[in-house]
């Protein structure tokens, strides 16, 4: 058995550290005493050191099951630039390679192998396993197992066979975004034996997070050039398509901005360049996609912005999770527009397709009457009526997943981009009446999804701490309420009133209020609730200057852009002058009936006291001049 001396004793000889980082002591001590163990750390908090130096002390081989096979190299290279024999096995090298490596895993030459989960498809891959001295199997990313994550990946589900035909060898799971259930739920999906469960804090206290309700794009280019005129360091900009990717970057280079673009769907070439750049420092900003950031490390990223809201809490946490490695301050801002779930109701819809698509799919596919089908995406869809192709995409991976069928991949990337290349291959020897698809399984992932959306949709609305908000979300409740620096936190900033995106603060703000709060009459208590259920119709998504054009009945281009003019509530004080609106509604804000939104855009919702008022169901007094609109 070994010891945390003997831990320690690697750690300096090894790593050249003197000691543990907060978390990494309890995890290795785990593992050192051959106990099985869940860990959930933040990104940059050093994970990977809690099976890289336990490799080093055990007996036998560690093996890492990792996703991110584009990375898997730079971490052997780290390794390996250390003294510390270290390999990877995955599709990137050819097979002859793999049986020469997977040969110098059994002559012990190796004491630490990265494979690609995908590895565990081959059954003769399985067999070689059985042959090599496994002490430690270490899953990373282990979220991805799980269909309660937000990165469900189903070859992680081939692990729990692995571990038990390597004799439920000793494992350890990592991940950096793991809710209390999604937890629960990695432990069952491996079979984990008993294991202890270590989360460190999820707090980064040097993020500031700010949510900034948007109405217009120009608003969200405006704010990203402050963030870029005011950081020194680096920003990642994430947008939630690679379309946008092309847009923003366009728009942030004509304003004259430093930046390089990302997405999947660039060739190798052009991506690899775009991330040189950013790391290098030669462009300050990086647009991109969520296939930008694994494994990214660089320190000094003092800014990450989500152009549109990510999918879920935990995709947010973890890409925001991004900036300020060094421990210095950053910044974390979601341009939030409630449009933008548009898209990920797109792609829920696309993702999770209805069993009446998988079939019709399917049908499609048996009525040629051919084992070898070259029909495209587009031309299926177009067969059955789909306006989504993305849904028929995934409807075949589905069908591909329960055995029907079978897609050769194309050849090169101009196959890709066409039909050629690009088979479907029929198993069933005579068509099937019955799938062996359970509809309940993918209608309740898609639900699981919606259930996300939501989450993150709330997390943008909330009137409380953001930092506090976010870690009762993964079951850390270290803190209740205020973290003060947050943009629910801290003081209200000044607005820059001289940037002409920022149509709300044109207007030449009310005088305050100065008189004694009092009784209202019916008149304007009537006045009060008309305001109340107009700010309660614009769903915390405008600010004072829209509630009181809408008010008035304003003809206003951003009033009907808004389409504003279409609430029941429109026009409903059109006989008041618009100071007058602004002293009712200054009232409402003194008197916590209504609530403005801090940040570089304020917004007006309804308080809790206000929709009671609202529905009569409570009085209040207001601070209005007598000489009022009465």
């Amino acid at each position: 058995m070994h010891s945390l001396a003997d831990a320690i004793s690697s750690l300096q000889k090894h790593f050249g550290f003197d000691d543990f980082r907060e978390g990494q002591r309890e995890v290795i001590g785990s593992i050192l005493e051959g106990k099985d163990a869940v860990v959930v750390m933040p990104t940059g908090s050093g994970k990977s050191l809690c099976y890289q130096l336990p490799a080093m002390i055990l007996d036998g081989v560690t093996l890492v099951v990792s996703p991110l096979i584009a990375l898997m190299k730079d971490q052997v290279d780290a390794l390996r630039a250390r003294g510390l024999p270290a390999t990877f096995i995955n599709s990137s090298i050819s097979e002859s390679e793999q049986r020469a490596r997977i040969d110098s895993l059994r002559r012990r030459e190796q004491k630490l192998v990265y494979i690609a989960p995908e590895r565990f498809r081959s059954s003769r891959f399985n067999a070689a396993l059985q042959s090599i001295p496994i002490s430690l199997f270490a899953v990373d990313e282990a979220h991805c197992i799980s269909t309660w994550g937000h990165d469900f990946r189903p070859d992680y589900l081939r692990l729990r066979g692995v571990i038990k035909s390597l004799g439920r060898v000793q494992t350890l799971a990592l991940t950096a975004t793991a809710t209390p259930y999604v937890r629960s739920d990695i432990i069952q999906q491996l079979g984990l034996n008993q294991p202890q469960t270590f989360v460190s804090g999820f707090d980064r206290p040097n993020l500031s997070i700010e949510v900034v309700h948007t109405e217009r794009e120009r608003q969200k280019i405006s704010h990203i050039r402050r963030l870029a005129k005011t950081h020194s360091g680096s920003g990642i900009i994430y947008t939630a398509t690679r379309k946008a990717v092309e847009q923003v970057g366009l728009k942030l280079q004509s304003a004259g901005l430093s930046v390089s673009t990302y997405h999947a769907g660039m060739p190798d070439s052009v991506r690899i360049k775009a991330q040189d750049n950013f790391m290098s420092g030669r462009t300050q900003m990086i647009v991109a996609t969520n296939a930008f950031g694994m494994g990214i490390d660089k320190p000094d990223i003092r800014f990450v912005v989500h152009y549109q809201m990510p999918g879920s809490i935990e995709a947010y946490y973890q890409e925001i999770g991004r900036a300020g490695r060094d421990g210095l301050p950053s910044t974390c801002v979601l341009l939030f527009n409630y449009a933008d779930k548009n898209t990920h109701d797109f792609f829920i819809e696309g993702s999770y397709p209805e069993f009446k698509v998988i079939k019709e799919v399917y049908d499609t596919l048996a009525a040629t009457e051919l084992r070898r089908i070259e029909l495209s995406t587009a031309e299926i869809a177009a067969r059955i009526g789909e306006r989504n192709e993305m849904a028929v995409q995934s409807a075949l991976y589905i069908l591909e997943r329960a055995g029907h069928i079978q897609r050769t991949a194309p050849v090169n990337r101009e196959d890709r981009r066409s039909r050629q290349g690009r088979s479907i291959i029929m198993l069933d020897s005579t068509p099937v009446t019955k799938l062996r698809i359970e509809p309940t399984d993918v209608s309740r992932r898609g639900e699981l999804e919606r259930r996300k959306l939501r989450a993150i949709i709330d997390f943008c609305y909330t009137d409380y701490c953001y930092r506090a908000h976010i870690l009762r979300y993964f079951g850390d409740r270290q803190y209740e309420r205020q973290c003060g620096t947050c943009g629910n936190c801290r003081p209200a900033t000044a607005v820059h009133l001289s940037d002409p995106d920022v149509e709300d603060h044109k207007a030449t703000p009310s005088a305050p209020v100065d008189v004694t709060p009092r009784a209202l009459t019916d008149d304007e208590l009537l006045r009060v609730r008309k305001i109340l259920a107009c700010a309660k119709r614009m769903n915390g998504r405008f600010g004072k200057t829209m509630l009181v054009s809408t008010l008035r009945g304003s003809a206003a281009k951003q009033v009907l852009t808004a389409r504003l003019n279409e609430l029941s509530t429109y026009g409903l004080l059109k006989e008041m002058a618009q100071d007058e609106v602004l002293s009712y509604v200054d009232a409402l804000v003194e008197a916590r009936c209504l609530r403005v939104k801090a940040g570089a855009y304020p917004t007006i919702s309804t308080t809790e006291l206000g929709d009671r008022v609202m529905r009569e169901q409570e009085q209040i007094a207001l601070a209005l001049p007598l000489n009022g609109h009465d």
